[in-house]
């Protein structure tokens, strides 16, 4: 006790009486200090203190006033981290920060630089750090127009993309269109010969309506649109987290809420409506989405695809996305093979919703093979799949 007494500063103390604890502040490699006040930005677009990120010898953290004390850091920032296709391009944008080039080789310490110098638009309502915090009152979301789209995906394909770096391996970029922000993902048909490009149009498409499908089953999902050009397809998808211009909502991914990265979505949400955490009606939603993806073929059911709401009691299912037949994608070296699918098993804990996950799924491929706007090859496989799934 002595020695922590003459440590003075140096020494956080979480927690009182017999349950008090002490951590060593300590700043960690590429960082200035050791104290990152937070803010969360309401609905309204209204800036309120959440306290503040206070980093620890041994790669820990601890976020004050509560004296939650993290490996690393707290899965509300790491769950905001730079990732996928505008995730790699976050090095080189902002190239002064001498990130590593490969997301995969970034460490707390690099995620934690990036938060703080260039948080601002990050997704969710969490700003870390004074830096951040300047820019994002300083900037403001400047208004593009549709007809920009194909100049905005040019620039993106070439190392320049515009808005926040939210996750998924897609090109796309994040505009403010129309008074709302938007994603929009795209794939490029300049070369009528491009099968993978042409695979990539017909998957937004499919996705669009995989969307529409979902939402007729009660479930939300954001408001989307299809956009096409001689150059271009383009998905433009509302974003969720966002309210108007400068609001902003709290969300967590599935990831973030569940202890097991490696289980399904069903695993997940059984265990979750087991501890408390998700409402009955969310876990069942949760359910019927894993019977539905694999039921259209959906082989990227990963726990970063799913998000809630939080902040407000129990974490709400938010809008659904990423539902397309990745079965169908083109492999990583630029094929397109041809594959087929075939029919899920059921588990138990699907049992109840497979039914109508079932029809909702062959009324997908159905309308599918039905829309002249994809190519015949996978209209086909469409038809084939109502099929089975009639069957």
């Amino acid at each position: 006790m002595r020695l922590i007494h003459q440590a003075g500063s140096e020494v956080v103390r979480l927690g009182r009486g017999r349950a008090i604890r002490y951590g060593l502040r300590q700043a960690w490699p590429g960082l200035d200090g050791w104290r990152f006040p937070v803010v969360r930005v309401s609905e309204a677009g209204a800036p309120e203190r959440a306290g503040e990120l206070v980093t620890l010898a041994a790669r820990q953290s601890v976020w004050l006033p509560e004296g939650r004390v993290s490996d690393g850091l707290p899965i509300e920032l790491t769950d905001t981290r730079p990732s996928g296709f505008l995730g790699r391009h976050f090095a080189a944008t902002h190239h002064d920060l001498r990130l590593p080039p490969r997301l995969q080789d970034w460490s707390d310490h690099h995620v934690l630089l990036a938060l703080v110098r260039r948080g601002d638009d990050l997704p969710g309502n969490l700003i870390a750090g004074e830096e951040s915090f300047a820019r994002c009152q300083t900037s403001a979301p400047a208004e593009v127009s549709r007809d920009d789209y194909s100049a905005i995906a040019d620039r993106t394909i070439a190392g320049h993309p515009p808005g926040s770096s939210t996750g998924g391996e897609r090109p796309k970029f994040g505009v403010f269109v129309d008074g709302r922000h938007v994603l929009v993902k795209f794939a490029g048909r300049r070369a009528a010969a491009d099968a993978v490009a042409r695979r990539w149009c017909d998957l937004l498409l499919l996705e669009a309506l995989a969307l529409e499908i979902v939402q007729t089953r009660g479930i939300a999902v954001p408001t989307t649109q299809v956009i096409e050009t001689p150059t271009h397809c383009f998905f433009e998808s509302e974003r969720f987290d966002r309210v108007g211009a400068r609001g902003r909502r709290s969300v967590l991914s599935l990831a973030a809420l569940h202890d097991n990265a490696a289980d399904s979505w069903l695993t997940a949400a059984v265990a979750l409506v087991a501890r408390g955490t998700l409402a009955d009606e969310d876990g069942r939603r949760l359910r019927w989405l894993d019977a539905f993806g694999a039921l259209i073929g959906n082989t990227d059911r990963h726990q970063h695809n799913i998000a809630f709401f939080t902040g407000h009691g129990r974490p709400r299912l938010a809008p659904v996305f990423d539902q397309l037949p990745m079965l169908y994608a083109p492999s990583a070296d630029g094929q397109v093979p041809a594959r087929t699918f075939t029919m899920p098993l059921m588990v138990a804990d699907s049992l109840d919703v497979w039914s109508d996950a079932r029809d909702a799924a062959r009324e997908f491929w159905s309308r599918g093979a039905a829309d002249a706007r994809v190519a015949a090859e996978l209209r086909a496989a469409c038809a084939a799949n109502a099929r089975l799934l009639a069957g």
